[in-house]
């Protein structure tokens, strides 16, 4: 693969002339298969082009290029205040996955220790990753005016993690990466589902309040049929007792 021309080590020429922010967003989404789907964008502040009185495609014509250069589709990227370019790309692979596309070569080495890792045990998938973005090389003034995101979609709930913000269902973690300093990225997901868990114990509490129930009906049915045989045995009694009593009557009657 060609050597990417650094977008950080760019990005610092640019901002000595700028004044607004840079903003550069790396999304990783991992697939059920293995594969992955990754995307990057790479923007300026609306604000700052119309100052300048140029365009985003004019200032990242040369990444746009190294970009496709490395098979990444461009696309124009706009929002609220950032505009710019995204790449992306389908991976087959995670091994091709390339921090240094993002965030530099010289902040991040795609070697092993920072790969995202897939493991199987048994009928789980475990994924995982240990990686440092070491973006210490930048200088106070030029941090201030970079926002920098490391974003990890699993297919699975996340478990342990050190990410900066972590989606309601779990699946999405978000790293705010912080210029100036080493960054850490761990996690972990698909080990012991919480998911699977909780279901396990919603079942075992159905069947114990099953059997619960059950001995519960039972015992109130045998008591309601020794009731029944007690009335019924006071019943055949009154009547034994009568029909003696009247046998005794009409024998009386004899007598006299």
């Amino acid at each position: 693969m060609k050597k990417v021309l650094s977008l950080i080590s760019i990005m610092a020429i640019l901002l000595i002339a700028l004044t607004g922010c840079v903003s550069v967003n790396y999304e990783v989404t991992l697939n059920k298969d293995g594969t992955a789907d990754v995307a990057y964008i790479y923007g300026f502040e609306k604000e700052t082009l119309q100052q300048l009185g140029t365009s985003a495609e004019d200032m990242t014509s040369d990444m746009q290029k190294n970009a496709e250069t490395n098979a990444y589709e461009i696309e124009t990227y706009s929002d609220d205040k950032i505009e710019g370019f995204k790449a992306k790309k389908h991976i087959e692979n995670l091994s091709e996955i390339s921090l240094e596309d993002a965030f530099g070569s010289e902040n991040v080495k795609d070697s092993e220790e920072n790969q995202i890792k897939i493991e199987k045990k048994g009928s789980k998938t475990l994924y995982s990753q240990k990686a440092s973005i070491d973006l210490s090389g930048m200088d106070e003034s030029t941090a201030s005016m970079v926002t920098m995101k490391y974003v990890i979609k699993l297919p699975v709930k996340v478990g342990e993690n050190n990410a900066s913000e972590v989606s309601e269902d779990g699946k999405t973690l978000t790293w705010n990466l912080k210029a100036g300093e080493v960054n850490e990225i761990n996690f972990e997901a698909g080990g012991n589902s919480s998911s699977l868990i909780t279901i396990i114990i919603v079942i075992a509490i159905a069947v114990v309040i099953a059997i619960v129930i059950i001995a519960i009906l039972s015992k109130k049915q045998k008591n309601d049929n020794n009731s029944y045989a007690t009335v019924d045995t006071a019943e055949n009694e009154d009547k034994s007792e009568e029909s003696n009593s009247t046998e005794s009557k009409e024998e009386d009657k004899k007598e006299e």
